[in-house]
């Protein structure tokens, strides 16, 4: 039961929720870090990290995605959630403009939003790499 339960909330993290054109954007699990490869154009990107024993971190970028660093000592070992979004450079038209007092700079558009949310492990202090996550640590693709 545990490890079907498991399963199940490591495919549904690592696929990840994206609701703009940057479809093409990867989350990197490397020993020490996640950070995110692919798709150009973000801004105003913001990286939620949750996890065991209350553990919150954010990290911020106003250009680029932004990348967490694991926090040595602070971090238990367990699954950790995290959660990514940011404002695209593709314009979305308003359809029903609000009169919002800026005059000549009002904008008659939104920046389409980016969001990604995905889990990883941590192990011994470190990030467990993908691919022992997708299989289990032991190897077993049925876990």
């Amino acid at each position: 039961m545990k490890h079907k339960a498991l399963s199940l909330l490591l495919a549904v993290g690592l696929a990840g929720v994206s609701t703009a054109s940057a479809a093409e954007v990867e989350a990197r699990l490397q020993a020490g870090s996640l950070s995110f490869s692919g798709g150009t154009g973000f801004t105003n990107a913001q990286l939620l990290i949750t996890g065991p024993d209350d553990f919150e971190a954010e990290e911020t970028a106003s250009r680029g995605l932004p990348v967490f660093r694991v926090q040595g000592g602070r971090m238990k070992d367990g699954f950790y959630q995290y959660t990514l979004s940011a404002a695209t450079d593709e314009k979305v038209t308003i359809k029903r403009p609000v009169n919002n007092g800026r005059g000549a700079t009002e904008r008659d558009y939104l920046l389409k939003p980016f969001n990604m949310t995905g889990i990883f492990e941590i192990s011994r202090g470190t990030i467990v790499p993908q691919e022992e996550m997708k299989t289990g640590s032991d190897g077993d693709s049925s876990e």
